[in-house]
């Protein structure tokens, strides 16, 4: 038998199967890892200030009835100490089919008018996908008392808006506002607010101010928003506890004039009861509680109201009766 030699040279190994991505490819990124719009300027301190109670003094009636899925009516009625925080009024409510996001529709129409002719309406609209346009008007007994009107941008990583405030283009009076909030990452976010007022009863005839804006988001249940400038400051601390429990702090008032003053407040729901409560003290304790209860299965909403200030030896209480 002969010698079998074996050979030197090795088989080639098989090329590499990995897909490679050409060169100039931006990397899309994960979902985790995307940025989101930190929204607009007037819901910066917007989380906080929902806890706080709406306190009323008097009887009040206020009846809902819809109308279709788009139109909706109301009756509001409050009996007050006096005749000027008497009165009724009459309102409406268009809600468009466009959805923007949960709770947020395009067209947006609302107004309401009392028997002495003060009508006040609200206009918002979302011409298209990233702009949103505002417009508020009143009106005391038929004649035009102030007008706002704003326009918003919203961009990938910004909110950029500008309002203007009883402007007068001809004898240019009025305040004329810019915003703008840009965010740094899902936590933090930063921004500013120029406002610029001219009118003959300011001296020098006009005034520009400056604000720096701030939010921070420590986790999923504590936010920290600032506003601050030469005309004031405002910073809000709100933290969910639960569900059922939050708590916030927001401090307010002038640097210049030495007049700051600091409140808290809580939301609590009561599991199981559909009790709803509110209630807030201030730095010069003025305590401020509000109470609703659902009264299931029945339409009907029973809310208490009560300020007590003990500096003043003023206490003013409320009954409201909600339907709809």
């Amino acid at each position: 038998m002969g010698n079998v030699q074996a050979s030197s040279n090795l088989p080639p190994m098989p090329p590499n199967m990995t897909p490679v991505p050409p060169p100039g490819e931006p990397q899309k990124k994960l979902p985790e890892q995307r940025i989101e719009n930190p929204g607009s300027v007037e819901e910066l301190h917007k989380k906080c200030k929902e806890i706080f109670p709406l306190t009323f003094e008097g009887i009040r009636l206020v009846i809902n009835k819809g109308l279709s899925n788009h139109f909706f009516v109301s009756h509001s009625l409050l009996i007050g100490p006096t005749s000027q925080n008497s009165g009724y009024k009459f309102g409406s409510t268009f809600v468009g089919t466009n959805q923007i996001s949960p709770g947020d529709y395009s067209p947006l129409l609302m107004g309401d008018i009392d028997p002495r002719g003060n009508l006040s309406t609200n206009i918002n609209i979302q011409p298209w996908n990233r702009v949103k346009l505002k417009l508020h008007t009143q009106f005391q007994e038929f004649k035009t008392s102030g007008i706002q009107t704003s326009a918003e941008y919203r961009a990938d990583r910004y909110t950029a808006s500008l309002c203007l405030v009883n402007p007068d283009l001809l004898n240019y009076t009025g305040v004329y506002m810019s915003h703008f909030l840009y965010a740094l990452n899902n936590t933090t976010s930063v921004g500013c607010e120029i406002v610029h007022q001219r009118g003959p009863q300011i001296p020098a005839g006009q005034i520009t101010l400056c604000n720096i804006l701030g939010r921070y988001l420590y986790d999923d249940a504590t936010t920290i928003t600032a506003s601050l400038g030469l005309s004031g400051l405002q910073c809000c601390y709100h933290y969910k506890a639960s569900e059922q429990l939050q708590f916030g702090v927001d401090i307010e008032g002038s640097l210049l004039q030495r007049d700051i003053n600091a409140t808290i407040a809580y939301q609590a729901q009561i599991p199981k009861s559909d009790i709803n409560i509110k209630g807030s003290i201030d730095r010069k304790w003025n305590i401020s509680t509000t109470l609703e209860k659902r009264l299931n299965p029945m339409p009907f909403t029973l809310a208490l109201s009560a300020v007590f200030c003990p500096v003043k030896h003023q206490l003013r209480t409320g009954i409201g009766f909600f339907v709809g």
